[in-house]
């Protein structure tokens, strides 16, 4: 992935054409990128993939108007979902894509300790709670919109989820108790607008009212992770509950086949990393859910049954790469069809997993 997809003088990841030059990524693919090597180096022996971590920091900069300024200076910080300059048009800034950079740079901080990614972390915070809806008019009032731009008036799982384990995330790092009090907000938020009877989270709820039911697995795992970290922070034992009831519930839905086809493999390995942060904090929380998720992978194996489901993704995805490049095929971002693979591997080899 490094050797076909990162330009290591600009810092950024994109992909070679032989005919224009290269195609640089949007910030989505590079959060899962980043993500996915932080997972990776925080394997024994991988200082080769830390010593990365800080190029993705200086890379980030071509993403906002300030450029490297932002990374050293103050108030919210939005990136753009599009490079910025001469190597890209920018782009409209997502509250989603936000809230899963910032899950990355609080997982670089804890990693490498520099005085960059906190800081810069919690203006990305700042900047994702800045999108929280204050029109009373609203059904369910408040909640994260989908993206920075007058014409959105979605409120989505995939911005609030994620936003408010970026809100525990930086609380465990800072101790201010005002994150703590995000967190806590934007999870009963997105439990109240967006839980469906069946203990799964639907994608979106709009003004009306009217709740789009779309189930996508990073949906489920942001919920998931969202809530061991807030019982973590808080000691509540039910939000422990709840994420075991939506992880059950998910194992049961997003069997192998239906995790294949959907062909999304940065929405899995959002998933799966927090399924396994799930069943860090309370063990077999997710054990009797194994039953047409599995496949029948792993018989007889002594691993968790959300491991097992994620090794025989992870077989059927192997298969299928690109043997010339390495690379993992699909629609979409060559990264993000490869950088969640390389999360997924580590993760089943026992890199400590975050949300």
């Amino acid at each position: 992935m490094a050797d076909r997809l990162h330009h290591p003088t600009r810092k950024l990841f994109g992909f070679r054409h032989w005919w224009m030059g290269r195609t640089y990524e949007h910030l989505w693919p590079l959060a899962n990128a980043w993500s996915a090597c932080c997972t990776l180096a925080a394997l024994p022996d991988h200082d080769g993939v830390r010593a990365v971590l800080p190029l993705l920091l200086d890379g980030v900069a071509a993403y906002h108007p300030d450029g490297p300024a932002v990374l050293t200076g103050s108030g919210p910080a939005g990136f753009s979902s599009g490079l910025i300059g001469p190597s890209g048009r920018g782009g409209d800034v997502y509250y989603d894509d936000n809230a899963w950079l910032g899950l990355a740079l609080v997982r670089h901080q804890e990693l490498c300790g520099d005085d960059v990614s906190l800081p810069l972390a919690r203006r990305v915070f700042d900047f994702v709670a800045s999108g929280w809806s204050g029109d009373d008019g609203w059904a369910v009032p408040g909640g994260i919109r989908w993206k920075d731009h007058p014409s959105n008036r979605s409120r989505n799982a995939c911005a609030n989820g994620p936003a408010a384990a970026l809100a525990a995330g930086l609380y465990r790092l800072t101790g201010e108790a005002v994150l703590a009090d995000w967190a806590a907000r934007l999870y009963r938020w997105t439990r109240s607008a967006l839980l469906r009877p069946d203990q799964l989270y639907a994608d979106r709820i709009t003004p009306d009212g009217d709740v789009v039911g779309d189930l996508w697995s990073y949906n489920q795992g942001a919920m998931i992770g969202a809530g061991v970290l807030l019982a973590e922070i808080t000691g509540d034992r039910d939000y422990l509950d709840q994420a075991t009831a939506t992880a059950a519930a998910a194992m049961a839905h997003f069997t192998l086949q239906r995790l294949v086809e959907d062909n999304t493999q940065a929405f899995n390995a959002i998933y799966f990393r927090n399924l396994a942060l799930l069943d860090r904090a309370v063990g077999d929380a997710v054990d009797g859910a194994v039953d047409g998720a599995g496949g029948g992978a792993a018989d007889g194996a002594d691993v968790p049954p959300y491991a097992a489901v994620a090794a025989a993704y992870d077989d059927v995805l192997w298969d299928e790469r690109d043997r010339r490049t390495g690379l993992f095929p699909g629609v979409g971002s060559p990264l993000n069809r490869s950088a969640p693979m390389v999360q997924i591997d580590a993760l089943l080899a026992g890199a400590p997993p975050h949300a």
